[in-house]
């Protein structure tokens, strides 16, 4: 007896001995599995999608006949859009096992098959992929899964012809003012929203099981001007845009005299010289200064007239590893400046000329790319700055990729100048020129704002213009979202019905060729009690109110160690902000090997177990409710003057905290582009619900407490101590990274006194077997992804309920959600539970009887 006793205080011991440390151990989710368990919510789907009619807007929000619907979704993308039918079955049955009720069709026109619908010519729907996309979206709606249907995400038009680097990705921008393209896109939405689904019996503009109809993913003409895309646009298109240009100056103005007197001429004489003539080899606080980072190798020398020659050795990881540059100078905001230089180099460079601030968060004040050629050339350049600084920097950059010689000569920054219509500009001629992003502080401030209205009035033309062509031309009953609120300013995507966002935490970062598997890192650091909210004040400080508002794709990219936080936080915050769709990117399997049992890259979900597993307490704080939501706001938007001074004056996609908001907020209370600038938030946050607390100060960082009837929960860094959450004790006793989300739902039941039952999801670290970081901060693995089975971590923990022991029994849970081994539930009149890693498991069972 006393050797059996010893034998099963030992096992127990190893159950819940702390996981800092600890091997990480097999767990593979079956990839066709809809086992019926308490891990299953395939009841939660009301079916077949669509029975109650389509969803449509009830107000804010998004409903199905009077009853309001929140979407909870995966994207599905390129050639696994059109599974076999034996696959299809199981993949629908497997989605709403775990909750999910939508499923984003994306990149089904990025390749040709068998990677995508389209044919080689990359126009025509191929026959058998467009069958097996039906018969995919039945066994969807079978199961209540609706579907949301992208036209353009990344097919490059065929039979266009690009301007080289940098020709926007995917035609971005372009292809909201191109005819041509428009036509292109308008043909293949006719193609597949008017084909008849045979296994529905409905065509896709008539199929309630179709929520959505979304026109051009990550896509807008300001956006894309702004971040220089179109800058060396070359012909038909800029002649296309110029002539829309002239069309919208005519319509305003009567003349050239009209138009000049309403831009003005701003002209000033030049005043003293600014610039140091010496160069600090070394670096140094005044004259010019080399700075090398990443590895780039140069030597700066200076001659006797005071020419400067750059000899670049060795290229560093990103652009700006390799640039020269004064400090000490000082900006004031629409004052003309002059910079002016002569320079010649070994072979062609285009470098970036910046005035920008010298310190933290280094905002451009004037930018323009310029090439430098083989001869002697002068250059000069008259520029108004975007906004004032005392503490600035002129910059050449864009050096450290390449390698080379450059020289220059006579360099010289003075204030004063002439800002307005150059030479030859004329209505009557229509050679009044398009400004590229890098030209626009050479003009007067009227003339620039003029501009920004021009670009957001064909923008807006275009958007509304194709969603009108949908519901009048075609008859498409399903809701209309036109792009993402970071591409497109949330006013114009507000003309629509339904707006969206996208947002990933620590996403992949490519210094040198995109998507380059060998050259790529992540930061590796969680989200979760973040000082400002990281992405979660991205998506809310860009809501637009009054419009439904989803989010289509989110992520916290592998092989972060930090990934189950992701759906858990976007969920519960969401609820609070009271969105109505949050989607996964992405479901995983572009290649078909559905049963491959190991991650694929970055941000496969399908067979990673941590995120899966997430779904379950995703779908209660999300689907169900379990998150009250915060109060509104009735605050007014800005003008839209407002949002043209920012888009002027600044390189991102305007949102309320640009304008003053603080970011914080988005963890209290409901927010949009309308919240007004106020006092920051200091951490910790309660929401103003009281079921969420972000910032609790932890063991090596912050946590995230969820408090509501229904769940608990703690996301991010081990507290040292239990938390009571009204009863329920949550304590994270040990984890390989001193962190961890510790997730309790009650699934069944009214509250954690019972009867119910309840499912504890305990999820750290997962990775592919044979994972190897490259460096000692663990920020890439390269190509090293490993292979099968996938790996986790398992948390040591304790949960403690306000019923007696005598109430309550346990299990770990297999792969499958059954109940696998029963676990000893101990105390008198406070239930204890204590988990581990020798349970070998992310996921419990507690019944209360």
């Amino acid at each position: 007896m006393k050797t059996l006793l010893q034998a099963l205080l030992l096992s127990a011991l190893l159950c819940m001995a702390p996981a800092r440390g600890a091997e990480l151990f097999p767990f593979v989710l079956p990839w066709d599995d809809a086992s019926a368990n308490l891990t299953n919510l395939a009841a939660w789907n009301a079916k077949p999608a669509g029975k109650s009619g389509f969803v449509t807007r009830c107000g804010s929000h998004l409903c199905v006949g009077s009853e309001r619907i929140r979407f909870l979704g995966v994207n599905i993308v390129f050639g696994s859009v059109a599974p076999d039918h034996a696959t299809a079955d199981k993949l629908a049955a497997r989605m709403a096992r775990f909750g999910i009720n939508i499923v984003r069709f994306h990149h089904m026109d990025s390749s040709p098959v068998p990677r995508g619908l389209l044919q080689k010519d990359m126009r025509t729907l191929d026959a058998d992929m467009l069958e097996r996309l039906d018969y995919f979206i039945a066994a969807l709606k079978r199961e209540g899964i609706y579907s949301n249907l992208n036209l353009h995400v990344g097919r490059k038009y065929p039979g266009f012809k690009d301007w080289g680097e940098p020709t926007p990705k995917y035609w971005k921008g372009v292809d909201n003012f191109f005819p041509p393209m428009i036509e292109m896109q308008r043909e293949f939405a006719r193609d597949l929203l008017l084909h008849r689904n045979p296994y529905t019996g409905n065509r896709y503009v008539d199929e309630p099981a179709v929520a959505l109809i979304e026109i051009n993913n990550e896509n807008g003409l300001l956006r894309e001007w702004r971040v220089g895309g179109l800058n060396d646009m070359s012909e038909p298109y800029r002649g296309e845009l110029q002539q829309q240009w002239q069309r919208w100056l005519r319509a305003r103005y009567k003349d050239s005299a009209a138009l000049r007197a309403a831009w003005g001429l701003r002209e000033e004489p030049l005043g003293a010289e600014m610039l140091a003539g010496a160069a600090n080899v070394k670096g140094g606080e005044s004259g010019w200064n080399l700075q090398l980072v990443g590895g780039a190798q140069a030597a700066l020398a200076q001659a006797a007239d005071g020419s400067l020659t750059l000899a670049m050795q060795a290229p560093g990881k990103e652009s700006w590893h390799t640039q020269l540059h004064q400090s000490r100078l000082a900006f004031k905001a629409d004052q003309p400046y002059t910079l002016s230089f002569r320079a010649r180099a070994d072979r062609p460079l285009k470098i970036a000329l910046q005035a920008m601030q010298a310190h933290a968060p280094w905002q451009h004040l004037w930018a323009q790319s310029i090439e430098i050629g083989t001869g002697w050339r002068d250059y000069r350049f008259s520029f108004a700055p975007s906004q004032g600084d005392e503490m600035a920097r002129l910059t050449l950059g864009g050096l450290g990729l390449g390698t080379g010689q450059l020289q220059i000569q006579s360099a010289s920054l003075r204030p004063g100048g002439v800002l307005g219509l150059q030479a030859g500009e004329l209505l009557e001629a229509g050679t009044v020129a398009i400004l590229g992003s890098d030209e626009l502080m050479s003009r007067t401030r009227e003339q620039q704002r003029d501009w920004v209205q021009f670009l957001w009035d064909a923008e807006s033309a275009y958007w509304t213009g194709f969603q009108r062509f949908l519901k009048t031309d075609l008859g498409a009953r399903p809701l209309i979202l036109g792009t993402q609120v970071s591409y497109s300013p949330a006013p114009i995507q507000g003309q629509l019905d339904v707006v969206d966002g996208h947002a990933y935490w620590q996403h992949p970062n490519f210094p040198g060729k995109p998507w380059d598997i060998d050259n790529w890192k992540i930061a590796n650091t969680p989200m979760a009690g973040l000082d400002g909210a990281g992405t979660l004040a991205d998506l809310a400080l860009r809501r637009y109110p009054g419009k439904p508002f989803i989010v289509t794709e989110y992520n916290h990219s592998n092989p972060s160690h930090y990934q189950g936080e992701a759906l858990p936080l976007a969920a519960a915050y969401g609820a609070l902000q009271d969105w109505d769709g949050l989607f996964l990117y992405s479901y995983g399997a572009h290649d078909g090997k559905w049963d491959s049992g190991m991650i694929d890259r970055f941000f496969d979900s399908h067979a990673n177990p941590v995120k899966m597993a997430s779904f379950i307490a995703a779908a209660a704080l999300f689907r169900r409710g379990d998150i009250a939501t915060a109060r509104p706001e009735n605050d007014p938007l800005p003008a839209q003057s407002v949002w043209i001074d920012s888009l002027r004056a600044t390189y991102k996609m305007p949102a309320a905290d640009l304008l003053g908001a603080p970011r914080n907020a988005s963890l209290a209370r409901q927010v949009s582009i309308a919240t007004p600038a106020g006092p920051a938030l200091p951490l910790p946050v309660k929401s103003d619900t009281g079921e969420l607390l972000w910032g609790v100060d932890g063991v090596q960082g912050k946590t995230v407490v969820i408090d509501s009837p229904r769940s608990k929960g703690l996301i991010g860094a081990r507290l040292g101590k239990a938390y009571d959450a009204n009863g329920i004790e949550l304590e994270l006793l040990g984890a390989r990274n001193d962190w961890g989300v510790l997730l309790a739902t009650l699934i069944e039941g009214r509250d954690f006194t019972g009867p119910g039952r309840v499912l504890i999801s305990a999820l750290g670290q997962v990775e592919n077997t044979g994972q190897r970081w490259l460096d000692e901060k663990k920020t890439t693995v390269g190509r090293n992804f490993g292979s099968a089975p996938t790996v986790v971590e398992g948390l040591a923990a304790r949960v403690r309920l306000p019923v007696a022991a005598s109430r309550v029994r346990a299990w770990a849970l297999d792969e499958r959600g059954n109940r696998r081994e029963e676990i000893r539930v101990t105390g008198r009149e406070r239930a204890t539970l204590e988990i581990g890693e020798g349970w070998r498991t992310l996921w419990y069972e507690i019944e209360i009887k």
